[in-house]
């Protein structure tokens, strides 16, 4: 696994927790008294999901598994990107950031599957004479 990959499956484990997180956590909150303490491990599942999705897919040989791996590292990415620029930049408040994140995540995801891997890439000839 080399940094990309480490990179794109880590920015969609996040993406998919904080999505999942603050979710579950609004949802929850006129039923549940702590609804965070839902919100987190269903943001955790998520987010170990969504980054074993990517990592598996990205390793994978078949060109069609790749593909949505890197959609789903594209929306990851983009989100990241949108979130933390409207939240911590712009300051436009966390929901807001959220809603623009989700947005540019659902455009970017189309555009990583359009362009990922094809197929992969073959690996060097291993020359070393060992017995």
């Amino acid at each position: 696994m080399n940094l990309k990959t480490l990179a794109v499956t880590l920015a969609a484990a996040v993406a998919a927790f904080v999505i999942v997180g603050v979710a579950v956590t609004e949802l929850a909150g006129p039923s549940i008294e702590f609804s965070l303490f839902v919100g987190i491990p269903a943001g955790l599942v998520a987010g170990a999901v969504a980054g074993a999705v990517v990592a598996l897919g990205l390793g994978s040989e078949e060109a069609g598994n790749r593909r949505i791996a890197a959609g789903f590292g594209a929306f990851g990415v983009a989100f990241l990107v949108a979130f933390l620029v409207g939240a911590f930049l712009l300051s436009v408040g966390v929901v807001l950031s959220i809603l623009v994140g989700v947005i540019v995540g659902a455009v970017a995801a189309p555009i990583g599957y359009l362009r990922g891997p094809k197929r992969r890439r073959p690996r060097p000839p291993d020359y070393s004479y060992n017995e």
